[in-house]
């Protein structure tokens, strides 16, 4: 059936001088008071024009190929911005809604947005509404709806509880710093830390450059892990410097960011050998007195971040830089060798959990898409 058969713009009413929660889109989660999940930036403290959405209507936003899509079911009412369009069900009889939230965010449905946006900006255009609804839905019957939209929800939960799993053991790592080392006063500074310090250059090949060498995203660091495979081509004949290749037991750091992901970093704990430096991240090469795990955590602590977010410069908002000198001279404590080596093996302990939950998560993963395939092929 055509999705336009199944749900109709909602009649929406602006917020006016009313307090509503704000609702916060994400992708995994839906939905969710503003208060109960994190801090959403407005354009201003006016939102008297947001639309309130009531409970059991769908909230689309864009870019729609990235699933920013979900029912209100969290609150009574609250409001969104008024980019996103608010949809309501024609027949809750004939249709369950997360059956069709589950549709919406499936790779078939993506695959049509995607088909349907052209150019390289289109990804951050939502689609005409004639051409949304113009989307094909399998719709079973109701009670095959449900099977299929609980058997979906039962894989995303345990994927969830992976996901927790591993930012409680992030939590953890600074909780075995913080303990070890919270009392230590910050006597020293980052540059007793390190030796070496050197950034590389943006350059960007095409698509099928036979360059073996790749240059890093910012996002290979972003996340608190490296991540090898967030990489661009360099052009063929470009031969990087060696100081700007990427070696084991460096620490990988973000010299230009977000306010608060400048200074992001990542140990590498392997590489391939053909990875190199961007002009906006920085390999830093521990010194004989720091262990390259400390160092990272001591990066990563919040006290550090802060700080190197606070030396932080820039005219607006989404991008802010930090120098060599403003980051070389930030405050750390620097405890003897040994002591930090008892926390490197302690660490090191909690980096196997967390590899076992990403391995596991990795195959939920797969087995989540593999069931998004069958059930809206009608093979589940």
């Amino acid at each position: 059936m055509k999705l336009g058969g199944l749900i109709r713009p909602a009649k929406t009413m602006r917020a006016g001088g009313t307090e509503y929660p704000l609702l916060s889109m994400t992708m995994r989660n839906g939905l969710v008071p503003q208060g109960e999940k994190f801090k959403k930036r407005v354009a201003g403290a006016d939102l008297s024009q947001y639309k309130v959405v009531q409970n059991g209507q769908l909230v689309v936003g864009f870019p729609i190929d990235e699933a920013v899509l979900a029912f209100q079911r969290s609150i009574p009412a609250g409001i969104v911005s008024p980019a996103y369009a608010v949809w309501d069900v024609i027949d809750k009889a004939a249709l369950d809604p997360l059956y069709l939230e589950r549709f919406l965010r499936s790779p078939i449905a993506i695959a049509y947005y995607l088909a349907k946006l052209q150019g390289s900006t289109a990804r951050r255009r939502s689609l005409p509404n004639p051409v949304f609804l113009d989307m094909e839905v399998p719709l079973p019957p109701l009670d095959e709806q449900r099977r299929i939209a609980a058997i979906l929800d039962k894989a995303a939960e345990l994927r969830t509880k992976r996901r927790q799993a591993i930012t409680h053991l992030d939590a953890l790592t600074q909780s075995i710093f913080h303990s070890m080392f919270g009392s230590i006063a910050s006597t020293a500074v980052l540059s007793d830390a390190v030796t070496h310090l050197t950034g590389g250059k943006n350059l960007i090949g095409a698509d099928d450059s036979r360059n073996p060498y790749r240059v890093l995203k910012i996002s290979a660091v972003t996340s608190g892990r490296y991540l090898e495979g967030e990489s661009k081509p360099l052009p063929d004949a470009y031969a990087p410097h060696l100081d700007h290749v990427v070696r084991t037991g460096d620490v990988i750091i973000s010299r230009a960011n977000t306010t608060e992901l400048v200074g992001a970093s990542a140990l590498v704990t392997s590489t391939n050998g053909n990875s190199v430096l961007p002009d906006k991240l920085w390999r830093a090469v521990p010194s004989s007195n720091a262990d390259p795990r400390f160092l990272l955590a001591t990066l990563q602590s919040p006290t550090v971040r802060a700080e190197m977010s606070r030396r932080s410069t820039g005219s607006g908002g989404s991008m802010k830089n930090i120098s060599k000198p403003k980051l070389l001279s930030v405050p750390i404590a620097l405890p003897p060798l040994e002591h930090q080596q008892t926390f490197a093996t302690r660490i090191a302990a909690v980096e196997r959990l967390k590899e076992n939950h990403r391995k596991h998560l990795t195959e939920l993963d797969t087995l989540f898409a593999s069931l998004q395939h069958r059930a809206f092929k009608g093979e589940l």
